[in-house]
């Protein structure tokens, strides 16, 4: 009976702590979106009419890219946050 309550509690942790694991990642997430689309718009001067979507997302490098997809332009653009917003993809020095 010991054993059982103890892994009962064991397991109610494990999935607690997945909960605000997860939770926190997608506050993380949208925290970066909504940065992004404020310096778009803000400082880029960029209208907000024409950004379809920003996506920010876990991958291996960058570690968190958030990605941009505009109405006049099906190209992906892809940013980065360390100091500052880096725009990677397409290259804007091209």
């Amino acid at each position: 009976m010991k054993l059982l309550k103890t892994s009962l509690v064991i397991m109610v942790v494990v999935v607690i702590a997945s909960f605000s694991w997860y939770g926190s990642y997608k506050s993380d997430m949208k925290k970066l979106e909504d940065e992004l689309r404020t310096y778009l718009t803000a400082e880029k001067g960029i209208d907000g009419n024409t950004i379809i979507s920003i996506t920010a997302r876990r991958s291996k490098m960058p570690m968190y890219p958030v990605v941009v997809k505009f109405k006049d332009n099906p190209q992906e653009y892809i940013y980065n946050y360390t100091d500052e917003w880096i725009q990677l993809m397409p290259d804007p020095n091209e």
